[in-house]
């Protein structure tokens, strides 16, 4: 899949500053920039070397990383893939995503969000789907601001060792 976006215009119809660029991260230097900023949201990784590694390991599954860069440095990450399973069809899933804690409030957030999916639309996708934690309501209220649906409840078993 080519990479669609490279866009300050649409980041200055989304009111962030005109240096602040959506692109793909696909290098292993681009990458690594992403891993400030991944590990705010998954703390599990154990440093820059997992991080690559899992993502690598990922995109086997279609997993890409869309980052939000500013003057060459990672300011905020949504990792994705385009996927299809017998209740949405053929959808984007939303991994991850998170703006750098420094960085929040200046809606890159939702500028991610926007391009998500208009790269669904893009793929020909049904919809845009992502899972958060149901105890997480700064997030669900986020979510819910930038259009998103609260209609699906999801169930967790956790198996064998957690780490």
């Amino acid at each position: 899949m080519p990479d669609p976006i490279s866009a300050p215009d649409a980041a200055q119809e989304n009111g962030l500053p005109e240096k602040v660029t959506f692109r793909h991260a696909q290098t292993p230097n681009e990458l690594a920039a992403c891993f400030p900023v991944i590990s705010q949201l998954r703390p599990r990784l154990k440093g820059s070397d997992e991080w690559l590694e899992r993502a690598s390991e990922m995109a086997g599954d279609g997993y890409r990383i869309l980052a939000a860069w500013e003057n060459n440095r990672v300011v905020a990450v949504a990792g994705y893939r385009i996927t299809q399973n017998l209740i949405h069809d053929r959808f984007l899933y939303v991994d991850d995503l998170v703006t750098s804690d420094e960085q929040r409030g200046r809606g890159l957030g939702a500028s991610l969000l926007t391009e998500l999916s208009a790269i669904a639309v893009d793929q020909q996708c049904n919809r845009l789907v992502l899972d958060t934690a149901a105890t997480n309501e700064k997030a669900r209220r986020f979510y819910k601001r930038e259009g998103l649906i609260d209609a699906v409840i999801g169930f967790v078993k956790p198996l064998g060792q957690q780490t």
